[in-house]
């Protein structure tokens, strides 16, 4: 089903938002892109916790590991899979 405005047209994602905003007040939409960056937040303090009480070490690879973990090879962006 789609809805159209009083003009007829179909009203952008944008014009749903500023309703809803109207209706509550201080609304923001949270973006997948922002709920990533929340996690990683999360994640990156729970390490510097582990780290400040002791219970995790971060150190340097060894010669050894670093022959039987060799560094990835650089690649492109990855695509999303979705084509416009």
């Amino acid at each position: 089903m789609i809805l159209f405005d009083s003009t007829g047209e179909q009203p952008s994602r944008n014009a749903a938002v500023a309703r809803r905003s109207a209706r509550y007040p201080g609304y923001m939409p949270i973006t997948q892109a922002d709920r990533a960056a929340e996690r990683r937040r999360v994640k990156l303090e729970d390490i510097r916790q582990q780290v400040a009480d002791g219970s995790l070490t971060i150190r340097k690879m060894t010669a050894a590991e670093r022959k039987l973990y060799p560094p990835r090879p650089a690649t492109g962006r990855r695509s999303s899979g979705r084509r416009r």
